[in-house]
């Protein structure tokens, strides 16, 4: 895993701390709720796209240069899933996306595949906090099995915000069973293989973003919207 003082982009020093950084998500993530439930949900709800980069940017500055096409390479694979489960209806279900994740290609955005890069992230770093390999003992399995768990943990937190926010909708407004289960069973595969078969470092940041953003989706669950 890539050390926390490693500093965001190789910055030594206060300027590239996570404290720093994580105190900027969280002051966009308190802004975004403070703007939905006070100002404009849909003018708030419109900026997804440029929050979603900026933390990306942010977690993926703490990470290794190095790990880059890892990076790209999950969003890629888990983008086409996406784009497959759009077009198809399999393995999630009946749904279409909106506009607020930004361009779509296929009738599905590309930050898909950066929503999922983030998650997987996320919860590999809590997997690995909980379930690190000890002596002569391979925990790959378990930490996959906890990383898929944490990330259908979270898409059913995100889900009721995202229909309501018009991110996606469902054929019929009912979530398939079926989504959970594929969320798991993808997620679950991604984390086997890439923490098995290669090295796919993961950092405090992403941990951190997971944690921001479950508190962010339960907050505007929770909370009334102004239109």
């Amino acid at each position: 895993m890539t050390p926390a003082d490693r500093g965001a982009f190789g910055i030594k020093g206060r300027a590239g701390s996570l404290a720093l950084w994580m105190a900027l998500l969280v002051i966009v993530h308190a802004v975004g709720i403070a703007g939905v439930v006070f100002y404009d949900a849909n003018f708030i709800l419109d900026l997804t796209p440029l929050n979603l980069m900026l933390t990306a940017v942010v977690v993926l500055g703490f990470g290794n240069p190095d790990d880059a096409w890892r990076w790209a390479l999950t969003a890629y694979i888990t983008y086409s899933v996406e784009v497959i489960g759009v077009q198809t209806g399999f393995p999630f279900g009946d749904y279409q996306y909106g506009t607020r994740l930004g361009t779509t290609l296929y009738d599905t955005p590309p930050l898909i595949g950066v929503l999922w890069l983030l998650t997987l992230m996320g919860t590999l770093y809590w997997a690995g906090q909980w379930a690190p390999d000890r002596k002569g003992r391979d925990r790959s399995l378990l930490r996959a099995g906890i990383a898929a768990t944490l990330m259908v943990a979270f898409d059913v937190i995100l889900e009721p915000v995202a229909i309501r926010a018009e991110f996606w909708t469902w054929s019929g407004n009912s979530i398939p069973l079926r989504n959970y289960m594929s969320w798991w069973v993808i997620a679950f595969a991604l984390a086997w293989t890439w923490r098995k078969a290669f090295t796919f470092r993961t950092n405090r940041a992403a941990g951190l973003l997971l944690i921001l953003q479950a508190a962010f989706f339960i907050g505007l669950s929770l909370l009334p919207w102004k239109s």
